[in-house]
């Protein structure tokens, strides 16, 4: 579902603003590698290093949404707000489909680097295992082995919703599979296992993520009693 302009289509000015917009993100994306270089020193200075849980992810999805806010300076500067666009968003993502604000895999698929070298002895380890950040706080509770509160100042705690994802990072499985739902106004999608449900608020589309990771593949015509369940 590539979704891009022909580049010797456009006009002098639109790919001197196209270029310079990934000049921008590429820019920001470098800060952000510099300053978390920085922390990482200063946690070795400190000498506390080995004992300290990183975890580091990414925003969800490439944002394909143009946010017009002041159009009066350059690019870089700070009067003038503009998006990646929906070309760079695609590069961005590729090869998953679609973008933020959508329920496909290029807007929830997100990584997560998990750095932990006192408790974490096994190496560097891949898991495609599915999770979610309500699984967070569920994992920050199994390692500290605090009680969540069931109530705070008089009030009612919601109950922790996650599952702890400590046993995935020592390098053992995740125990049962689990239904997990998402929603953002019509983007909608459910998985069980492999097995993704998604819509944009029309039909629901039906993929195996495990075989097609990309969603270019949809399933529904032929397992229409595992939609309607």
């Amino acid at each position: 579902e590539a979704t891009y302009q022909d580049w010797e289509a456009l006009s002098e000015a639109e790919r001197r603003d196209e270029t310079r917009k990934m000049e921008v993100y590429a820019a920001m994306i470098d800060r952000m590698d510099q300053n978390i270089g920085r922390v990482l020193r200063k946690l070795d200075e400190m000498g506390v290093s080995e004992d300290t849980l990183i975890l580091f992810a990414s925003d969800n999805g490439a944002s394909a949404e143009v946010v017009r806010l002041g159009d009066a300076g350059e690019i870089e500067s700070m009067e003038r707000w503009t998006s990646l666009g929906g070309d760079w968003a695609n590069v961005a993502n590729t090869p998953l489909r679609y973008h933020k604000n959508e329920s496909y895999e290029g807007g929830i698929r997100t990584p997560l680097i998990a750095r932990w070298p006192a408790a974490l002895k096994a190496g560097d380890r891949f898991s495609r295992e599915p999770f979610h950040f309500i699984d967070v706080m569920a994992t920050l509770v199994d390692i500290t082995g605090v009680d969540y509160p069931e109530r705070f100042e008089g009030e009612a705690v919601t109950p922790l919703q996650g599952r702890s994802f400590l046993p995935v990072l020592r390098g053992k499985g995740a125990g049962s599979r689990r239904t997990l739902y998402w929603q953002w106004q019509d983007a909608k999608a459910v998985r069980q296992g492999d097995w993704k449900l998604v819509t944009l608020g029309g039909e629901w589309e039906l993929f195996d993520l495990k075989n097609d990771p990309a969603e270019t593949r949809d399933l529904s015509d032929r397992f229409p009693q595992r939609v309607e369940r």
